[in-house]
């Protein structure tokens, strides 16, 4: 998961640093060493505001009407829109740049000029309501009622009291709000330009009552408060959409991720029956719903979780659906048009591009956060799975020293749920600490192990899920957040992760974990989504070979252990150095070499290979671009085994996806398999890290002998705990010693 950083901010001029630091307390989220180390800090005076902000919300409105081209304008309408939007664009970089008076003088002039322009496009557009202000009473002139799009749309008008000024206002309302009337500010002397965007707007004729505040005439009653505004809009007819999405297995009904847009303003719609999942979050990460997708290219964006055929109003207009059933298929992009009153039916079947199944790859999501407490809730989940085309996802419960969220019904075999070849595990994500040495990961647990007055010697939470035959790794690999190199510098060379989760968030980063291949340890490849901090499962996802046998969860997990995995968000690889597959030994002599064959390959009608690279200790020694016209990259070539290696697979298509697998160990007995050459750097780098530790550890236990973090129970505990850590940390001190000297003698 992530942890936030939330600034609580005072609208009141700069206090001293200590109240900032308190703020920051209070909101759940600080730095503690840090914090009390800036407590006595002098802090600059904040520098002025400046006085060219956005003039009478012009630069807000901009937006606003662009999403509704495509019913209020015209087509040179809508180029003088896009002009005008360059220049409040550009307009608010130079404010960021602005350091002078002059400068502020040409940006309010700019602003000035182009706030007129936009005055006088909207002057233009003919579907807008005219209300002139006279004697405190409205008169309206103009197009009414106005027609809408459909159930939500535009309502532009201009409200005219006078010539000193020109506002622009703009704001949206929600009809099943249950509130009846729109308040508003307008100028009192001046050109007020409203658009109100309307959503879940009836059937037929609708009535609104606008008020109007900002107009001072004793000669109507309600002047001062509000002055009020009737008008009316109707809506067309409105269409029936009928949709079924079929399995390429079985031509029976599935489960897809759906998104379905409505051309008219760009907004993704709710599939009638989609499902609901943003109750499961428990109000972490991104706990809303639809699920914004971090997919490469065109395909990223919202989607909804659809459990089957779907059956629903829609407006009248032009339509675009996307249909994905994971990266084994070909996604589904279509358009189509829906007349008032229109019943549309349409039936997709997403082909498989690859069925990686029948090649004895299983997909799977290392890092699902949901809470799943009963049937109903595991019947939800594993929709999502098939939806998205993953084949065991870990359900994580997950813990900080304080407590727990996302909480499951059990662990173990006996409360996996299953249905065909899809599997729900539960798992832990636990420890975690944010400031201190990370988040790791406990796959196919039997129970939650946690004791938060053990809570920083990770090695323990290790010992214990290894010996209840689950699998132990770290989380957030590829991005090093939340410091998880300072305890994988401690546990790994001990043999006690099993995997490393570097591919995360759309993204591949293999900086750190090629760090400690490089220094002769062995990590599995792995991928998870993290949701809800990712958007969706499988966004990223690794790949177990269970092989020829029959599949299921214990096979999957027991691949994983052997390291035979993939990690992709696209890309397909297949990948041997003689008869051995990722995770695999070769065992070598001096001169003997070794066959090194590779291939990857991307969906055929959606993405374009690119890049296919062989990977020995973190340096590229082979690669193949694809050819015009190629579906598949690929390599056969032999290699001299040397003094052992490590060697993998990296593979990129057109569209930005990418993938890799754990290596394959190339070992000349009695060799370590290393990148020797850089031995003195990594080493240097991992007793580096031991070294924050030390440094983090004095930090806590000067606070905690000074009195400082008694109520703080993190900290705390992490310096009551610190003297059992930093055995821990001689330890690893000496093994990276042993390094140094092995590496001499080699």
């Amino acid at each position: 998961m992530r942890c936030s950083l939330l600034i609580a901010e005072s609208a009141r001029p700069r206090k001293s640093t200590s109240t900032r630091i308190a703020l920051r307390w209070l909101a759940g989220c600080v730095c503690l060493p840090t914090a009390l180390a800036l407590a006595s800090a002098q802090v600059a005076d904040p520098p002025p505001q400046r006085d060219h902000a956005e003039i009478h919300g012009a630069a807000k409105m901009v937006p606003a009407l662009l999403r509704h081209q495509a019913h209020l304008l015209d087509a040179p309408q809508q180029v003088a829109l896009s002009k005008i939007g360059r220049q409040f664009r550009e307009i608010e970089s130079r404010t960021k740049e602005s350091e002078s008076t002059e400068d502020n003088s040409a940006i309010a002039k700019t602003q000035e000029t182009a706030g007129k322009k936009l005055a006088e496009l909207l002057g233009s557009i003919t579907n807008i309501v005219r209300v002139s202000v006279i004697d405190g009473f409205t008169k309206t002139t103009g197009t009414e009622p106005v027609t809408l799009p459909g159930d939500a749309g535009p309502l532009l008008i201009r409200i005219h009291s006078g010539d000193e000024e020109t506002r622009f206002e703009t704001l949206s309302h929600d009809l099943s709000s249950g509130q009846d009337s729109i308040r508003f500010a307008v100028a009192p002397a001046g050109v007020t330009w409203a658009l109100i965007e309307l959503n879940h707007v009836p059937a037929d004729r609708t009535s609104l009552l606008l008020k109007l505040d900002g107009i001072q005439d004793p000669r109507n009653r309600l002047a001062g408060r509000w002055i009020p505004l009737l008008v009316d809009v109707t809506t067309p007819k409105p269409g029936r959409l009928k949709v079924a999405i079929l399995s390429d297995r079985d031509g029976k009904p599935a489960p897809a991720m759906v998104r379905l847009v409505w051309k008219m303003d760009g907004t993704v719609r709710k599939p009638s029956n989609a499902i609901e999942l943003a109750p499961h979050f428990d109000g972490q990460g991104n706990p809303a719903d639809p699920r914004n997708a971090m997919l490469p290219g065109k395909l990223a964006g919202e989607y909804w979780c659809v459990p089957g055929p779907l059956d629903m109003t829609v407006p009248p207009g032009d339509w675009e659906i996307t249909i994905r059933r994971g990266v084994e298929h070909t996604p589904i992009v279509e358009s189509f048009s829906i007349k008032p009153g229109q019943t549309l039916e349409r039936t997709y079947r997403p082909r498989r591009w690859v069925d990686m199944r029948k090649r004895g790859w299983y997909s799977g999501d290392a890092h699902v956060h949901f809470r799943m407490t009963s049937d109903a809730d595991a019947k939800q989940m594993m929709t999502w799975a098939k939806a998205e085309d993953i084949h065991v996802a870990n359900i994580l419960r997950m813990g900080d020293i304080n407590r727990t969220w996302f909480q499951q019904r059990g662990f173990g075999a006996a409360h996996r749920y299953i249905d065909g070849d899809f599997v729900l595990v539960p798992g832990q994500e636990c420890p975690r600490t944010h400031e201190q040495l990370g988040h790791i990961l406990a796959l196919n647990t039997r129970g939650m192990v946690r004791d938060s007055r053990r809570y920083y010697l990770y090695d323990e939470v290790f010992d214990a899920v290894r010996a209840r035959g689950g699998l132990t790794g770290y989380a957030h690999v590829g991005s090093n957040d939340f410091h998880v190199h300072r305890d994988m510098s401690i546990n790994v060379p001990a043999g006690r992760a099993d995997f490393a989760e570097v591919m995360q968030f759309g993204k591949l980063a293999t900086p750190l974990y090629y760090e400690f291949l490089n220094l002769g340890f062995k990590l599995t490849a792995a991928a998870g989504s993290d949701v809800p901090w990712g958007g969706t499962v499988g966004e990223v996802r690794m790949y177990a070979y269970v092989g020829p046998q029959p599949f299921s969860a214990d096979a999957w997990f027991d691949a994983v252990k052997r390291g035979r995995t993939f990690v992709t968000n696209g890309p397909m690889i297949e990948f041997n150095v003689d008869e051995a597959m990722p995770g695999d030994e070769v065992i070598v002599t001096a001169r003997q070499a070794v066959r090194v064959k590779a291939k990857a390959w991307c969906d055929p009608q959606h993405m374009t290979p690119a890049s296919l690279q062989i990977v020995r200790n973190g340096d590229v020694i082979r690669s193949a671009d694809a050819k015009a016209g190629a579906t598949e990259m690929a390599v056969d070539f032999s290699l001299p085994g040397g003094d052992g290696f490590w060697i993998a697979v990296r593979a990129t298509c057109g569209d930005g996806s990418e993938a890799h697998t754990t290596p394959v160990y190339v070992i000349r007995k009695p060799l370590r398999f290393w990148k020797h050459a850089s031995v003195d750097d990594l080493i240097r780098k991992r007793l580096d890290s031991l070294s924050e530790v030390e440094e983090v550890v004095a930090t806590a236990r000067d606070l905690h002998r000074n009195g400082r973090i008694d109520y703080h129970r993190p900290w705390k505990q992490f310096a009551l705990q610190s003297s059992d850590l930093l055995t821990r940390v001689a330890k690893a001190r000496e093994f990276y010693e042993h390094l140094q000297a092995v590496a001499e003698r080699e």
